[in-house]
């Protein structure tokens, strides 16, 4: 017999903890936090993403169906390609938050929030 989901049933009482503690899952993989990252600077699309990331197509399609499950990210397609956003503000808010708690002059591109070109260029980013 297939197993069936069950609705989340929160370990705690108070529904804003739960709520809290699933937002910080969401964005607790390492590629999911960078795709939310680069999407707080704009939207993208997946190959700008893979570029950007230098993740493979599958591995991101993975993460950022668990973004879109979540509802931090939403897509829309244009002509061949499909383009991301960020659609939950609190998103950026924590990420702006992350930066300055994790400082590192040594970090990327993506940590610091820059804005970068996506045109083939190899430059480390």
């Amino acid at each position: 017999m297939p197993k069936t989901s069950q609705p989340h049933t929160p370990k705690v009482k108070c529904r804003a903890i739960g709520a809290a503690s699933d937002f910080l899952k969401a964005i607790s993989n390492p590629v999911r936090l960078s795709i939310l990252c680069v999407l707080t600077e704009g939207a993208r699309s997946v190959g700008e993403l893979e570029e950007i990331l230098d993740v493979h197509q599958p591995t991101l399609s993975q993460q950022i169906g668990e973004l879109r499950e979540a509802g931090l990210i939403s897509g829309t397609r244009l002509t061949k390609a499909v383009v991301y956003r960020l659609v939950d503000p609190r998103a950026s808010q924590i990420i702006g938050h992350l930066r300055l708690l994790f400082p590192d002059a040594q970090a990327s591109a993506i940590w610091k929030g820059a804005q970068f070109e996506t045109s083939g260029q190899n430059e480390m980013i």
